[in-house]
């Protein structure tokens, strides 16, 4: 299978080798940017307290600066902005034809920059590869089958990464893509696995802080209250209803799509045994009212509560829809489409 392979010769250059030269923990720079750059070139990595300039001559220029191989350093000159990491070998800086940086390392074998642009590549050729064919899919039904393998493969390819990368960026670069495609248990075990060295990358602490507010509010728990403006979650879940919650904005396409759904089961079930609440996030206050008003939704809603809630349940994208059980315990998370009125369809019956 041609991505198959195309993941296991990538695969290699991935891990890291236990020979070879040794890694400083200054990472020398040599650079020629021709006449696209300016006097001098800017380098800042802030993970490591680095923001430096220097002198560029007839666009060339070299720099010395600590290593840091948990984070992407950034380069600026002129109207050049690009990124390397400063793995602590010595690295050759120059400028494509489309004005990206090209940085090679002299000791690839060791060089998280050679094994972090071999991951790049690979991703892109992943989608080269698959994107040609989703557009040729006779219908919706083949472009999700297909769109369902390339996802499959995006995950092979950053699991067998972060496998052997998990004390540098590369980790941080595969589990910004796997927290969309495993799930909160798996996510979770990844995360336990990571090099202490990254605990405090932004990325890993809110993952990490995610993960274990999903863990407090997976199916089966009981619902966290928050309160905004005067208006509580509990106002509405634990009191003898099942009610499903819609966590949505009015800028979000995707939420409005649900609006025919979530109509369709307010009309038949709404009543004594059910209801629907709206939480409006992400948004502003005016254009929440406005979508309210637009959309004509005509169930209770609590707006303004921005990243509160989404805070609370680990919720990273929305429509994020929550059906909650009479008493308040979580039935079912991250309804969609038909699903949501065949979950409440399992517990409350049409009212008419």
């Amino acid at each position: 299978m041609k991505t198959r392979s195309l993941i296991i010769a990538a695969l290699a250059a991935f891990v890291a080798v236990s020979c070879g030269p040794k890694v400083s923990d200054k990472t020398a720079i040599t650079g020629d940017l021709g006449s696209d750059a300016s006097d001098k070139v800017e380098i800042t990595i802030k993970e490591a307290g680095v923001e430096m300039s220097v002198p560029v001559t007839n666009g060339k220029f070299t720099a010395e600066v600590p290593a840091c191989k948990t984070s992407v350093a950034r380069l600026k000159t002129g109207k050049i902005i690009g990124s390397f990491i400063s793995d602590g070998t010595p690295l050759t800086i120059t400028i494509n034809e489309d004005k990206t940086l090209n940085v090679v390392s002299k000791y690839p074998k060791v060089s998280v920059q050679s094994r972090y642009n071999d991951f790049q590549k690979a991703m892109a050729d992943l989608q080269a590869l698959y994107q040609p064919k989703i557009e040729a899919a006779s219908n919706e039904e083949a472009q999700d089958k297909i769109y369902d393998s390339y996802q499959n493969d995006v995950r092979n390819l950053c699991l067998a990464t972060l496998d052997g990368n998990k004390d540098n960026i590369l980790a941080i670069s595969s589990l910004d893509n796997l927290q969309y495609l495993v799930d909160t248990r798996q996510l979770d075990s990844l995360l336990s696995a990571v090099d202490p060295s990254l605990a405090e990358a932004s990325l890993v602490k809110n993952l990490t802080k995610s993960v274990s507010a999903k863990k407090m509010t997976a199916e089966g728990q009981k619902f966290t209250d928050f309160s905004v403006n005067g208006k509580k979650l509990s106002d509405y879940v634990g009191n003898g209803k099942y009610i499903l919650v819609d966590f949505w904005a009015s800028w979000c396409g995707p939420c409005k799509a649900e609006v025919p759904n979530l109509k369709e089961v307010y009309s038949k079930y709404a009543g004594k045994e059910f209801d629907i609440l709206g939480v409006a996030v992400w948004d502003k206050e005016k254009a929440t009212e406005k979508a309210i008003k637009d959309l004509d939704l005509p169930w209770n809603q609590i707006i303004n509560a921005q990243s509160i809630p989404t805070d609370l349940y680990g919720i990273d994208g929305i429509p994020h829809i929550i059906l909650f059980g009479p008493d308040g315990t979580i039935v079912k998370r991250n309804l969609r489409g038909a699903d949501i009125e065949a979950e409440v369809a399992k517990y409350v019956k049409p009212v008419k």
